[in-house]
């Protein structure tokens, strides 16, 4: 769930913000959200902080699909 009901800009804004942190993904116009390709040479620790903060701001709620170890290793801030 997404910001101003998942428009193209909330989209779009949320695959640039995350591209920075080494993801790729797409907006699913259909769902209005976005789905995040995270690669094992991303940035974890910052993509995790930023999912909670967004989640605190209220500007996405966020849930974890295919998780790796690695992913779980990561104590959440």
């Amino acid at each position: 769930m997404l910001k101003d009901g998942g428009s193209a800009a909330a989209r779009q804004s949320v695959l640039e913000s995350f591209h920075g942190l080494g993801t790729t993904g797409e907006g699913i116009e259909r769902y209005r959200m976005v789905a995040l390709d995270v690669p094992p040479e991303a940035d974890l620790l910052r993509i995790r902080k930023l999912l909670e903060h967004g989640e605190a701001e209220e500007w996405w709620h966020w849930e974890e699909g295919c998780v790796t170890a690695a992913r779980h290793s990561i104590a959440s801030g």
